[in-house]
C-alpha cells in the first residue's frame, strides 16, 4: 500500500476517548540521524582523525543519565570531552556537534499522519523520543514545521525513564487518560516494538510509511 492510497473508512464507532494512541519514536522513524555525523563534526573542530573518535565513542552509562534527565548539559558534554579527548573544545563547540547528528524529517510518514481517515483512528497522535535537553531543543527547532501533525511528544529527559522501560509508557498513558493497553507504538527498534509488546502494547516495527499505513487498516 502507498502512504498516499486511501484507507478504508473505520467501522469504529466508539467515542474518540475510547479509541487508541498512536506513539510515533521520533529519532529513526520521524526524522533520521546517524552518530557518525557527530563525530564527523568533533573531528573537523578539533583537527583529529574521526576514526580515533569512533573507536572511543560508546553509549555508555552518563549518555543513558543524560536521556534520563539525571545529569546536566555541562555534567555530559564534560564528559564527552573526557571520553573523546576534546579538551580544545569549548562546551559549545561540543554542543555544536552533538547536534549535527540530524537529517531530514519523513515527509511521507508526517502526510500520513495528518490525513484525516488516519486521525480518526485515534484518541491521539503523539511523538515519543529517547532523548536528551540538548538534542530535544535542537530538533524542536529543526522539524518546527513538520511537529505540528503531532499532539505532544514524549521525551525521556522529562519523564525519567526511557523506552522501553515500563515507567515510560506508563507515564504516557496516563497523560492521555488510558491505559498502556490502549498505546500502539511505531518504533524502528526492533528490541523496543518486541519488549512493548510483551508490556501488552501493540507495536510495529518501523520499515517505512507505506508499510505502517498498510499496519494501520489491521488497527
Amino acid at each position: 500500500m502507498s502512504p498516499h492510497d486511501p484507507l478504508p473508512e473505520h467501522p469504529d464507532r466508539r467515542d474518540l476517548t475510547e479509541r487508541p494512541v498512536l506513539c510515533v519514536d521520533m529519532g529513526g522513524v520521524f526524522f533520521s540521524y546517524s552518530f557518525l555525523s557527530a563525530l564527523a563534526a568533533w573531528a573537523e573542530a578539533a583537527g583529529t582523525d574521526p576514526d580515533r573518535l569512533r573507536e572511543r565513542w560508546q553509549i555508555d552509562g552518563p549518555f543513558d543519565a543524560f536521556e534520563r534527565g539525571e545529569i546536566t548539559p555541562a555534567d555530559y558534554l564534560g564528559h564527552l570531552r573526557q571520553r573523546l579527548g576534546l579538551h580544545r573544545l569549548s562546551n559549545e563547540e561540543i554542543a555544536a556537534g552533538w547536534n549535527a547528528i540530524y537529517h531530514g524529517a519523513d515527509t511521507e510518514l508526517v502526510q500520513l499522519l495528518g490525513r484525516p481517515e488516519v486521525r480518526a483512528r485515534f484518541h491521539r497522535v503523539v511523538g515519543v523520543s529517547n532523548t536528551n535537553t540538548l538534542h530535544a531543543d535542537f530538533w524542536r527547532e529543526l522539524y518546527r514545521e513538520h511537529l505540528p501533525v503531532l499532539d505532544t511528544v514524549h521525551c525521556s529527559h522529562e519523564i525519567g525513564a526511557t523506552k522501553p522501560n515500563p515507567a515510560f509508557f506508563d507515564h504516557v498513558a496516563a497523560e492521555h487518560g488510558v491505559d498502556r493497553s490502549r498505546l500502539v507504538l511505531v518504533d524502528d527498534i526492533t528490541e523496543v516494538t518486541t519488549a512493548a509488546t510483551v508490556l501488552g502494547l501493540r507495536a510495529h516495527h518501523y520499515q517505512g510509511a507505506a508499510d505502517l499505513a498498510a499496519y494501520l487498516t489491521t488497527l
